[in-house]
């Protein structure tokens, strides 16, 4: 943590901030000299010091998100110290919350991120469609902190569609006078041999038919899940079929954070044809996910709430 700005300040206090040993000598802690990182600028780097130069200072480098985006680059905060030996702080402010946050490669020093608000991966918004990562490292030696009340979320997966309601039928019979099919008898029609059927022509003869076929029910929409700046939805119901039809089946459910959408329900049997069965609902989005990392650490978990995978 910083020296103080004001007041009494000792040799050990200095140390204590940024180390070394006994016996303790001011011109160990030349800014830019090894001790002491470039961001104290009332520190000299060479030249006359006093104990006076080092109010406020402090062995890192500290940034602090105050208000909410749909993604932040720990890179572009830190800036010009990205590539600078120096501990880094990322302070998180209660109430605030960020998208996809990202500690690229290529860090030098070690940073420590302290979250006191929440960071949430994006939801599946399309049938099937995977939630994203909420917090992705690339750099070694980060330290992510929970604070009581914070949340990391991976988004949720969307639900999936529900499935075509079965196929319908009914079939159409008709009056035969010889080998000719006569909707509504045979009055005025005659058989093969030029003979009239007349009206008592009432013989039917098997094969003499036809079938007229009714679509199923189309499916119901899916769900979107759980994400940044996005609420769970619930899949919408199938609509009816047509006669002898089968009615869609529901579009599935988006999930909460971390979690994945259900899948579609199939659509019900028409007496033709059975219907279809519903898509897949979209996987859950970790909430961290540690890319080429060996170092990391994660305290505070029992303090915090992490939704989704980290490990």
């Amino acid at each position: 943590m910083a020296l103080p700005g004001s007041g009494p300040l000792t040799f050990q206090a200095i140390q204590d901030e940024f180390g070394s040993s006994h016996p303790i000598s001011l011109s160990e802690y030349y800014r830019n000299g090894g001790l002491v990182p470039s961001n104290n600028g009332n520190v000299p780097t060479s030249g006359q010091i006093s104990v006076g130069n080092f109010y406020g200072a402090v062995n890192e480098i500290g940034v602090t998100a105050s208000s909410g985006a749909a993604s932040y680059n720990v890179q572009t905060a830190f800036s010009a110290y990205w590539n600078v030996a120096v501990p880094k702080r990322l302070t998180i402010n209660s109430g605030v919350t960020l998208g996809i946050l990202t500690v690229p490669a290529s860090m030098a020093g070690t940073l420590i991120i302290d979250n006191s608000g929440a960071v949430q991966g994006l939801g599946g918004n399309s049938a099937g469609a995977s939630g994203a990562t909420a917090m992705t490292i690339q750099s070694t030696g980060v330290t992510i902190n929970l604070v009581s009340g914070s949340t990391i979320s991976g988004g949720a997966g969307a639900g999936g569609n529900g499935g075509t309601g079965g196929q319908g039928s009914t079939q159409n019979n008709y009056y035969c006078c010889g080998c000719q099919c006569c909707p509504g008898g045979c009055s005025g029609h005659y058989n093969d041999y030029g003979h009239c059927c007349g009206n008592d022509c009432n013989n039917f003869y098997g094969g003499c038919h036809t079938n007229s076929y009714y679509s199923g029910g189309a499916g119901g929409a899916f769900g979107r899940g759980q994400g940044y700046s996005q609420l769970q939805a619930n899949g919408t119901a199938g609509s009816a079929g047509g006669t002898n039809a089968g009615a869609g089946g529901a579009g599935g459910n988006g999930g909460t954070f971390g979690n994945s959408g259900a899948t579609g329900a199939s659509g019900a049997n028409g007496n033709s044809t059975n219907g279809s069965a519903g898509s897949a609902g979209g996987a859950a989005g970790r909430a961290i996910t540690f890319s080429g990392v060996s170092a990391y650490t994660i305290i505070g978990t029992n303090s915090g709430t992490i939704n989704g995978a980290y490990t």
